[in-house]
């Protein structure tokens, strides 16, 4: 049922005095129960539109949304390196039992700190499940408060991100307090 749905698509910027590029465009989609969709950063308008209507083309656009204004300024604050735990009630129905167990466990990943996929399948009673873990987090629907990027390869590596390998390593740099990562410090 769709018509409890509601849909923003806001812009966040960086601090002035970063030389780093705007974050871009970010769509957000809830319900009556919370938030459902929180899109990556997009460098267009356009692309943050057709996220959400990629998975709730029903959603009508609501400016003016008290909650889902309120999300859009917990993430804003997360991207300006100002908020390290956001408070959003997520509305996960739908979802399977295992990719809620994932990203529960993902969750429980302190700001500022890595996980690795083996480690969230031991967290979830299989540790053989590495696999099926990473498309679990692949389909996280609210990346960011449910901080998959923070989720790693066993060697150290980064792996996997539906934004990208830039983006989660932007993401990790936001979060150890450093301009950029670098990827080829041993």
């Amino acid at each position: 049922m769709t018509d409890d749905l509601r849909a923003l698509v806001f812009y966040v910027g960086t601090p002035d005095n970063s030389f780093e590029p705007d974050w871009g465009w970010i769509g957000l989609v809830a319900s009556a129960r919370g938030l459902r969709l929180l899109g990556l950063p997009e460098a267009n308008l356009d692309a943050a539109q057709r996220t959400i209507d990629e998975h709730y083309p029903d959603a009508p656009r609501v400016p003016d949304d008290s909650f889902l204004l309120d999300v859009a300024e917990q993430v804003r604050a997360y991207l300006a390196g100002e908020l390290d735990e956001f408070s959003v009630e997520l509305d996960l129905r739908g979802h399977t039992s295992f990719a809620l167990s994932v990203w529960a466990a993902a969750a429980r990943i302190p700001y500022g700190q890595t996980r690795t996929y083996g480690w969230i399948a031991d967290q979830v009673g299989d540790i053989g499940a590495a696999q099926a873990v990473g498309a679990a987090l692949g389909a996280n629907p609210a990346p960011l408060i449910i901080p998959c990027h923070r989720v790693i390869g066993s060697d150290g590596s980064l792996h996997g991100f539906a934004g990208g390998l830039d983006m989660k390593a932007r993401l990790l740099a936001l979060e150890s307090g450093q301009q950029r990562l670098n990827l080829d410090a041993g």
